[in-house]
């Protein structure tokens, strides 16, 4: 009889301890899923990666201020993403060179509508069903021409990475590349003797993301 009463106060006690663990568990889940994401201005970037030569090096750089507006916390990425709206003043630019900055300025962007002001909206976002990865469309208006430009992203925690490339021609920036190439002429000479800009132009835009969780 008190072998009987020990196993029951035993399978009780082992009842008690996975019903409290799945219990954390279900609320652990359950205060994931109350947490909301929103963009924030402070913390979004925009790279830009153009390239030179026939070998078609790579040259970095960054806009140094990006304004956003629109922003909303939503329960999930994709929602936090879409509908948002950004202008970057395109003068504003640090290529890692202080030599060529004012000729990227004057030769290239002094050549754009607007001094090349740049704004955008984002017009979708999807994430896929492993949570890290994802695909968005940015309407980009430059230089008088508005173009949707695809997306893809990665999300590490709460780390945003979204790249795309665009090819400055179809904004009608072929003048002004053109420009740009003839004032760089020398600095563009690979060993062929060729001077080349080519015309497209790889982006990133990074954010981390503001998480509040209840």
């Amino acid at each position: 009889m008190k072998s009987r009463i020990n196993s029951f106060y035993l399978a009780a006690l082992i009842f008690s301890v996975f019903s409290l663990a799945g219990s954390w568990q279900f609320n652990s889940l359950s205060a994931e899923t109350s947490c909301k994401y929103s963009v924030s201005q402070d913390a979004t970037g925009l790279e830009w990666k153009a390239f030179k030569f026939t070998e078609k090096t790579g040259v970095g750089g960054k806009f140094t201020k990006v304004s956003i507006t629109g922003a909303k916390s939503a329960a999930n990425v994709p929602d936090a993403l879409k509908g948002l709206k950004f202008s970057i003043d395109a003068l504003d630019l640090d290529s890692g060179n202080p030599e060529r900055d004012p000729k990227i300025k004057g030769a290239f962007f002094g050549n754009l509508k607007k001094n090349g002001k740049i704004e955008g909206s984002v017009s979708s976002a999807k994430l896929e069903s492993d949570g890290k990865s994802g695909t968005g469309v940015v309407k980009l208006t430059w230089n008088g021409v508005s173009k949707d430009v695809p997306l893809q992203f990665t999300l590490t925690g709460e780390v945003l990475e979204a790249k795309g490339s665009l090819d400055v021609n179809n904004w009608n920036a072929s003048k002004a590349l053109t420009a740009l190439n003839t004032v760089c002429s020398d600095l563009h000479k690979s060993k062929d003797g060729k001077s080349v800009l080519w015309s497209d132009v790889e982006i990133t835009i990074k954010s981390t993301l503001k998480k509040d969780c209840n």
